[in-house]
């Protein structure tokens, strides 16, 4: 990453004020990502993404030239959302949130579509592994549950 780059980027706390923002950011993302999921799931979710599980996990923010380009939701050691917007995806935002709670955690779990390719390739070059399959509820698709483990130092 060059250093431009890297002194125009910032990752914060998010605040009530961003749950709008962030909810927005995640169904232009989730609509994106997941064509294979109808699109009304999505948008009758919106609403509960901004005022449930937003503020019942702990969000951070990519701020990039004083513009919010995405964000990660945290549920103790679960990834409850990585979401970029997509315009600015493939920049290296997603890396640098998931680096940033990696560096808190010794564990992190997440479920991801198995259809969604793109992202369970993100997430195994980030260093996360399948431990279990399942369907998800209310799409019935396959879903994969993925898990990272730092790896103990040795001196």
């Amino acid at each position: 990453m060059n250093s431009t780059f890297s002194n125009q980027f910032h990752i914060r706390k998010a605040t009530a004020e961003h749950f709008p923002l962030l909810a927005e950011i995640w169904l232009e993302a989730s609509r994106s990502a997941h064509s294979f999921v109808d699109e009304s799931y999505w948008t009758a979710n919106k609403q509960a993404m901004q005022s449930q599980y937003l503020p019942s996990s702990e969000v951070h923010i990519c701020v990039h030239n004083d513009s919010v380009v995405g964000f990660i939701a945290m549920v103790d050691n679960y990834l409850a959302a990585l979401f970029i917007d997509p315009s600015r995806q493939g920049s290296g935002y997603g890396k640098l949130l998931l680096n940033y709670v990696k560096s808190t955690r010794d564990a992190i779990t997440l479920n991801v579509f198995a259809r969604n390719e793109k992202a369970t390739a993100f997430y195994r070059k980030q260093g996360f592994s399948i431990t279990s399959k399942q369907i998800d509820e209310p799409t019935g698709e396959l879903e994969y549950v993925m898990t990272w483990q730092r790896r103990e130092r040795s001196f």
